[in-house]
Protein backbone atom coordinates (compact mmCIF):
# COMPACT_ATOMS: atom_id res chain seq x y z
CA UNK A 1 0.00 0.00 0.00
CA UNK A 2 0.92 3.29 -0.62
CA UNK A 3 0.09 5.27 2.72
CA UNK A 4 -0.32 8.72 4.35
CA UNK A 5 -0.15 8.57 7.81
CA UNK A 6 -0.93 12.02 8.84
CA UNK A 7 -0.24 13.78 12.21
CA UNK A 8 -0.28 17.40 10.55
CA UNK A 9 -3.07 18.38 13.06
CA UNK A 10 -1.63 17.29 16.03
CA UNK A 11 0.37 19.17 18.84
CA UNK A 12 0.34 17.48 22.03
CA UNK A 13 -1.00 15.37 24.69
CA UNK A 14 -0.87 11.23 24.57
CA UNK A 15 -2.34 11.67 20.99
CA UNK A 16 1.09 12.44 19.77
CA UNK A 17 2.34 9.39 21.57
CA UNK A 18 0.02 7.09 20.04
CA UNK A 19 0.98 8.56 16.73
CA UNK A 20 4.97 8.62 17.26
CA UNK A 21 4.63 4.80 18.36
CA UNK A 22 2.60 3.38 15.46
CA UNK A 23 5.06 5.26 12.98
CA UNK A 24 8.01 3.77 14.38
CA UNK A 25 6.14 0.53 14.38
CA UNK A 26 5.53 0.73 10.57
CA UNK A 27 9.19 0.24 9.97
CA UNK A 28 8.41 -3.59 10.80
CA UNK A 29 6.18 -3.99 8.18
CA UNK A 30 8.64 -2.67 5.32
CA UNK A 31 6.03 -3.95 2.19
CA UNK A 32 4.23 -0.56 2.33
CA UNK A 33 5.48 3.01 1.02
CA UNK A 34 4.85 5.74 4.06
CA UNK A 35 4.57 9.19 3.93
CA UNK A 36 4.42 11.03 7.30
CA UNK A 37 2.98 13.96 7.59
CA UNK A 38 4.56 15.38 10.62
CA UNK A 39 3.22 18.32 12.77
CA UNK A 40 4.62 19.68 15.71
CA UNK A 41 3.84 17.31 18.20
CA UNK A 42 5.00 14.75 16.45
CA UNK A 43 8.00 15.84 14.64
CA UNK A 44 9.69 16.91 18.81
CA UNK A 45 9.97 12.93 19.44
CA UNK A 46 10.75 11.61 15.73
CA UNK A 47 14.39 10.52 14.85
CA UNK A 48 13.72 10.99 10.96
CA UNK A 49 17.33 9.41 10.29
CA UNK A 50 16.41 6.06 12.02
CA UNK A 51 13.97 5.50 9.26
CA UNK A 52 14.52 3.35 5.87
CA UNK A 53 14.04 4.78 2.21
CA UNK A 54 10.51 3.73 2.19
CA UNK A 55 9.26 6.58 4.53
CA UNK A 56 9.32 9.92 3.54
CA UNK A 57 8.56 12.83 6.00
CA UNK A 58 6.36 16.46 5.43
CA UNK A 59 7.08 19.23 8.20
CA UNK A 60 4.14 21.09 9.13
CA UNK A 61 3.03 23.46 12.23
CA UNK A 62 -0.63 24.65 11.65
CA UNK A 63 -0.84 26.22 15.62
CA UNK A 64 -4.01 26.35 17.14
CA UNK A 65 -7.40 25.00 14.66
CA UNK A 66 -9.44 27.72 13.56
CA UNK A 67 -11.85 28.08 10.72
CA UNK A 68 -8.85 30.13 8.87
CA UNK A 69 -6.33 27.17 9.50
CA UNK A 70 -8.98 25.12 8.26
CA UNK A 71 -8.34 26.27 4.81
CA UNK A 72 -4.69 26.71 5.05
CA UNK A 73 -4.48 22.61 5.99
CA UNK A 74 -6.90 21.70 3.13
CA UNK A 75 -4.59 24.23 0.59
CA UNK A 76 -1.14 22.67 2.16
CA UNK A 77 -2.51 19.31 2.08
CA UNK A 78 -4.23 18.23 -1.44
CA UNK A 79 -1.14 19.30 -3.56
CA UNK A 80 0.49 16.46 -1.48
CA UNK A 81 -2.02 14.45 -2.03
CA UNK A 82 -2.09 14.46 -5.56
CA UNK A 83 1.24 14.01 -6.01
CA UNK A 84 1.30 10.87 -3.89
CA UNK A 85 -1.70 9.62 -4.67
CA UNK A 86 -2.19 7.17 -1.78
CA UNK A 87 -4.10 4.26 -1.16
CA UNK A 88 -5.53 5.43 1.80
CA UNK A 89 -4.67 8.14 4.58
CA UNK A 90 -4.37 7.41 8.59
CA UNK A 91 -4.50 9.48 11.39
CA UNK A 92 -4.98 7.89 14.78
CA UNK A 93 -6.50 10.57 16.35
CA UNK A 94 -8.85 13.19 14.76
CA UNK A 95 -10.33 15.55 13.73
CA UNK A 96 -7.75 16.12 10.64
CA UNK A 97 -9.60 18.61 8.84
CA UNK A 98 -8.54 17.57 5.93
CA UNK A 99 -10.78 16.17 3.14
CA UNK A 100 -9.04 13.99 0.95
CA UNK A 101 -9.42 12.09 -1.88
CA UNK A 102 -8.59 8.86 -0.92
CA UNK A 103 -10.44 6.97 2.02
CA UNK A 104 -9.10 8.29 5.26
CA UNK A 105 -9.40 6.52 8.56
CA UNK A 106 -9.46 8.66 11.59
CA UNK A 107 -8.94 7.93 15.59
CA UNK A 108 -11.48 8.98 17.93
CA UNK A 109 -10.45 10.07 21.49
CA UNK A 110 -12.75 13.43 22.69
CA UNK A 111 -14.24 11.33 25.72
CA UNK A 112 -16.44 15.00 27.11
CA UNK A 113 -18.40 14.11 24.09
CA UNK A 114 -19.49 11.25 24.63
CA UNK A 115 -19.51 10.66 28.12
CA UNK A 116 -22.30 13.20 29.09
CA UNK A 117 -22.58 11.73 32.81
CA UNK A 118 -19.35 12.70 33.87
CA UNK A 119 -19.08 14.45 36.91
CA UNK A 120 -16.77 17.25 34.82
CA UNK A 121 -19.04 17.78 32.03
CA UNK A 122 -22.76 17.77 34.46
CA UNK A 123 -20.96 20.61 36.67
CA UNK A 124 -20.02 22.59 33.65
CA UNK A 125 -21.66 26.53 33.81
CA UNK A 126 -24.41 27.04 31.68
CA UNK A 127 -22.30 28.94 29.15
CA UNK A 128 -19.07 26.21 28.94
CA UNK A 129 -21.60 23.84 28.47
CA UNK A 130 -23.10 25.47 25.17
CA UNK A 131 -19.42 26.08 23.91
CA UNK A 132 -18.56 22.39 24.65
CA UNK A 133 -21.85 21.48 22.44
CA UNK A 134 -20.51 24.07 19.61
CA UNK A 135 -17.07 22.26 19.25
CA UNK A 136 -18.81 19.19 19.16
CA UNK A 137 -20.64 19.86 16.35
CA UNK A 138 -17.96 21.39 14.79
CA UNK A 139 -15.93 18.35 15.31
CA UNK A 140 -18.43 15.94 14.31
CA UNK A 141 -18.67 17.92 11.42
CA UNK A 142 -15.10 17.27 10.37
CA UNK A 143 -15.24 13.32 11.70
CA UNK A 144 -18.23 13.20 9.37
CA UNK A 145 -16.90 14.84 6.44
CA UNK A 146 -13.95 13.11 5.86
CA UNK A 147 -13.73 9.76 7.29
CA UNK A 148 -14.80 6.30 5.85
CA UNK A 149 -14.02 4.65 9.26
CA UNK A 150 -12.93 5.69 12.60
CA UNK A 151 -10.62 4.12 15.52
CA UNK A 152 -11.28 3.48 18.94
CA UNK A 153 -9.20 2.58 22.29
CA UNK A 154 -12.01 0.42 24.18
CA UNK A 155 -15.48 -1.46 23.48
CA UNK A 156 -17.08 1.35 25.45
CA UNK A 157 -16.09 4.01 23.11
CA UNK A 158 -16.87 2.18 20.25
CA UNK A 159 -20.46 1.75 21.27
CA UNK A 160 -20.68 5.29 22.20
CA UNK A 161 -19.06 6.59 18.56
CA UNK A 162 -21.18 4.70 16.62
CA UNK A 163 -24.09 6.01 18.35
CA UNK A 164 -22.89 9.34 18.16
CA UNK A 165 -21.55 9.41 14.57
CA UNK A 166 -24.10 6.72 13.62
CA UNK A 167 -22.31 4.59 11.50
CA UNK A 168 -21.24 0.84 12.11
CA UNK A 169 -17.36 1.61 10.88
CA UNK A 170 -15.65 1.95 14.49
CA UNK A 171 -12.75 -0.13 15.37
CA UNK A 172 -11.50 -0.97 18.39
CA UNK A 173 -7.75 -1.14 18.73
CA UNK A 174 -6.52 -0.75 22.44
CA UNK A 175 -4.05 1.45 23.20
CA UNK A 176 -1.04 0.34 25.13
CA UNK A 177 1.91 1.58 27.43
CA UNK A 178 5.20 3.12 25.11
CA UNK A 179 7.82 1.26 23.28
CA UNK A 180 9.85 2.84 26.46
CA UNK A 181 8.46 0.50 28.52
CA UNK A 182 9.87 -3.00 27.76
CA UNK A 183 13.41 -1.81 27.46
CA UNK A 184 14.08 1.46 29.95
CA UNK A 185 16.64 3.24 30.02
CA UNK A 186 18.63 4.29 33.38
CA UNK A 187 18.56 8.29 34.10
CA UNK A 188 19.45 10.62 36.81
CA UNK A 189 16.72 10.44 39.51
CA UNK A 190 14.33 13.29 39.31
CA UNK A 191 13.30 13.05 43.00
CA UNK A 192 15.32 13.43 45.98
CA UNK A 193 16.06 9.98 48.02
CA UNK A 194 12.82 8.67 50.37
CA UNK A 195 12.84 10.12 53.90
CA UNK A 196 12.34 7.06 56.03
CA UNK A 197 9.06 5.32 54.65
CA UNK A 198 7.87 7.88 52.66
CA UNK A 199 4.92 6.69 49.87
CA UNK A 200 4.87 8.43 46.42
CA UNK A 201 1.84 8.40 44.22
CA UNK A 202 2.54 9.64 40.61
CA UNK A 203 0.63 11.58 38.43
CA UNK A 204 1.78 11.39 35.47
CA UNK A 205 -0.44 13.73 32.83
CA UNK A 206 0.00 17.16 31.44
CA UNK A 207 -2.50 19.55 32.66
CA UNK A 208 -6.10 19.15 31.46
CA UNK A 209 -9.64 20.23 33.04
CA UNK A 210 -10.94 16.76 33.16
CA UNK A 211 -8.13 15.34 34.75
CA UNK A 212 -9.34 16.65 37.90
CA UNK A 213 -5.85 17.60 39.16
CA UNK A 214 -6.91 19.95 41.46
CA UNK A 215 -8.62 17.40 43.68
CA UNK A 216 -5.01 16.69 44.74
CA UNK A 217 -4.37 18.99 47.60
CA UNK A 218 -7.74 18.30 49.09
CA UNK A 219 -6.41 14.32 49.04
CA UNK A 220 -3.75 15.54 50.72
CA UNK A 221 -5.69 17.80 53.36
CA UNK A 222 -7.44 14.64 54.18
CA UNK A 223 -4.35 12.44 54.55
CA UNK A 224 -2.80 15.03 57.25
CA UNK A 225 -5.92 14.89 58.85
CA UNK A 226 -5.77 11.59 59.28
CA UNK A 227 -2.11 11.57 60.64
CA UNK A 228 -0.40 10.36 57.31
CA UNK A 229 2.76 12.09 56.97
CA UNK A 230 4.45 10.13 55.11
CA UNK A 231 2.89 10.25 51.36
CA UNK A 232 3.96 12.67 48.87
CA UNK A 233 2.12 13.21 44.96
CA UNK A 234 4.32 13.47 42.33
CA UNK A 235 3.15 15.89 39.88
CA UNK A 236 4.33 16.64 36.13
CA UNK A 237 2.57 19.86 35.23
CA UNK A 238 4.50 23.17 33.93
CA UNK A 239 5.69 25.32 36.59
CA UNK A 240 3.21 28.33 35.87
CA UNK A 241 0.18 25.76 35.04
CA UNK A 242 1.27 23.78 38.76
CA UNK A 243 0.84 27.23 40.19
CA UNK A 244 -1.89 28.66 38.79
CA UNK A 245 -4.24 25.80 39.38
CA UNK A 246 -3.12 23.89 42.57
CA UNK A 247 -3.39 24.80 45.95
CA UNK A 248 0.05 24.53 47.54
CA UNK A 249 0.68 21.82 50.12
CA UNK A 250 3.65 20.26 51.72
CA UNK A 251 2.56 16.83 50.31
CA UNK A 252 2.95 17.55 46.47
CA UNK A 253 5.67 17.85 44.49
CA UNK A 254 6.07 18.94 40.40
CA UNK A 255 9.02 17.72 39.02
CA UNK A 256 7.71 19.39 35.06
CA UNK A 257 7.09 17.90 31.73
CA UNK A 258 9.39 14.39 31.43
CA UNK A 259 10.14 13.15 28.15
CA UNK A 260 8.68 9.87 27.12
CA UNK A 261 11.77 8.08 27.13
CA UNK A 262 12.04 9.20 31.05
CA UNK A 263 8.70 8.14 32.21
CA UNK A 264 9.84 4.41 33.08
CA UNK A 265 12.67 5.92 35.30
CA UNK A 266 10.26 8.37 37.16
CA UNK A 267 7.82 5.56 37.92
CA UNK A 268 10.68 3.10 39.29
CA UNK A 269 10.85 6.08 41.69
CA UNK A 270 7.27 6.33 43.07
CA UNK A 271 5.56 3.28 44.68
CA UNK A 272 1.66 3.77 43.11
CA UNK A 273 -0.02 5.62 40.49
CA UNK A 274 -3.08 8.47 41.50
CA UNK A 275 -5.31 9.62 38.90
CA UNK A 276 -8.44 11.74 39.62
CA UNK A 277 -9.76 12.00 36.00
CA UNK A 278 -13.48 12.43 35.51
CA UNK A 279 -13.46 11.53 31.37
CA UNK A 280 -11.02 9.51 29.00
CA UNK A 281 -11.51 7.51 26.36
CA UNK A 282 -8.35 6.04 27.48
CA UNK A 283 -5.31 7.00 29.34
CA UNK A 284 -1.86 5.10 28.66
CA UNK A 285 -0.98 6.09 32.45
CA UNK A 286 -3.12 2.98 33.40
CA UNK A 287 -1.26 0.21 31.33
CA UNK A 288 2.10 2.38 32.23
CA UNK A 289 1.44 1.42 36.23
CA UNK A 290 0.48 -1.77 35.46
CA UNK A 291 3.67 -2.96 33.48
CA UNK A 292 5.74 -0.79 36.34
CA UNK A 293 4.13 -3.02 38.62
CA UNK A 294 2.60 0.05 40.68
CA UNK A 295 -0.64 -0.61 41.81
CA UNK A 296 -3.45 2.30 40.54
CA UNK A 297 -6.04 4.23 42.52
CA UNK A 298 -8.30 6.29 39.94
CA UNK A 299 -11.92 7.04 40.21
CA UNK A 300 -15.17 5.11 40.04
CA UNK A 301 -16.07 5.47 36.43
CA UNK A 302 -16.88 3.38 33.40
CA UNK A 303 -13.94 4.10 30.99
CA UNK A 304 -11.87 3.56 34.54
CA UNK A 305 -13.15 -0.11 35.30
CA UNK A 306 -13.44 -0.92 31.87
CA UNK A 307 -9.47 -0.21 31.25
CA UNK A 308 -8.13 -1.31 34.38
CA UNK A 309 -10.40 -4.18 35.85
CA UNK A 310 -9.14 -5.53 38.87
CA UNK A 311 -5.87 -3.80 38.70
CA UNK A 312 -7.20 -0.26 40.85
CA UNK A 313 -8.94 0.70 43.58
CA UNK A 314 -12.00 3.07 42.61
CA UNK A 315 -13.20 6.55 45.04
CA UNK A 316 -16.16 8.16 43.92
CA UNK A 317 -15.28 11.02 41.50
CA UNK A 318 -14.44 14.25 43.60
CA UNK A 319 -14.81 12.86 46.61
CA UNK A 320 -11.13 13.36 48.56
CA UNK A 321 -12.60 11.74 51.93
CA UNK A 322 -12.43 8.72 49.45
CA UNK A 323 -10.06 9.20 47.69
CA UNK A 324 -7.33 9.71 50.91
CA UNK A 325 -8.92 5.85 52.19
CA UNK A 326 -8.58 3.80 48.93
CA UNK A 327 -4.96 5.51 48.98
CA UNK A 328 -4.68 5.11 53.06
CA UNK A 329 -5.43 1.21 52.39
CA UNK A 330 -2.80 0.69 49.46
CA UNK A 331 -0.24 2.72 51.82
CA UNK A 332 -1.02 0.33 54.72
CA UNK A 333 -2.32 -3.27 53.18
CA UNK A 334 0.73 -5.12 51.37
CA UNK A 335 -1.88 -7.47 50.34
CA UNK A 336 -3.47 -4.93 48.63
CA UNK A 337 -0.40 -3.24 47.28
CA UNK A 338 0.53 -7.02 46.05
CA UNK A 339 -3.29 -7.97 44.47
CA UNK A 340 -3.53 -4.64 42.52
CA UNK A 341 -0.05 -5.32 41.07
CA UNK A 342 -0.69 -8.81 40.37
CA UNK A 343 -4.39 -7.90 38.32
CA UNK A 344 -2.24 -5.49 36.37
CA UNK A 345 0.44 -8.19 35.49
CA UNK A 346 -2.41 -9.83 34.25
CA UNK A 347 -4.56 -7.10 33.03
CA UNK A 348 -1.91 -5.82 30.59
CA UNK A 349 -2.71 -9.04 28.45
CA UNK A 350 -5.98 -7.62 27.48
CA UNK A 351 -4.20 -4.81 25.59
CA UNK A 352 -3.15 -4.56 22.06
CA UNK A 353 1.02 -4.88 21.72
CA UNK A 354 2.53 -1.62 20.18
CA UNK A 355 3.33 -4.05 17.41
CA UNK A 356 -0.54 -5.57 17.43
CA UNK A 357 -1.85 -1.98 17.57
CA UNK A 358 -0.09 -0.96 14.37
CA UNK A 359 -0.76 -4.18 12.31
CA UNK A 360 -4.20 -4.01 13.19
CA UNK A 361 -4.24 -0.21 11.86
CA UNK A 362 -2.80 -1.43 8.63
CA UNK A 363 -5.40 -3.96 8.18
CA UNK A 364 -7.84 -1.97 8.52
CA UNK A 365 -6.40 0.63 6.40
CA UNK A 366 -6.29 -2.53 3.82
CA UNK A 367 -9.94 -3.62 3.87
CA UNK A 368 -10.43 0.55 3.23
CA UNK A 369 -7.93 1.40 0.61
CA UNK A 370 -8.40 2.69 -3.07
CA UNK A 371 -8.90 -0.65 -5.42
CA UNK A 372 -7.32 -0.35 -8.82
Amino acid sequence: MNIIINTSHQRFGGAVQVALSFINECKLFPEHEYHVFVGSGVGKSLDKSSFPSNFTFYDFDFGVIGFSTVKTIQKKLRPLEEKIKPDVLISTSGPTYYHSKAPQIIGFNLPLYIYPESPFVRKLPMKKKMMLWIKKQFHFYYFKRDAVAYVVQTDDVNRRVKKALNTEKVYTVTNTHNQFYNNPTTVTNKLPDKIGNEFRFLTLTSYYPHKNLELIPKVAQQLEALGITNVRFILTLKQEEFKEKLLNHKFIMNVGPVLPKDCPSLYAECDAMFLPTLAECFSASYPEAMVMKKPIVTTNLGFAKSICGDAALFFEPENAEDASKKIRDVMENKDTYDRLVNFGIAQLKTFDSAHSRAEKYLQICESFKLRS
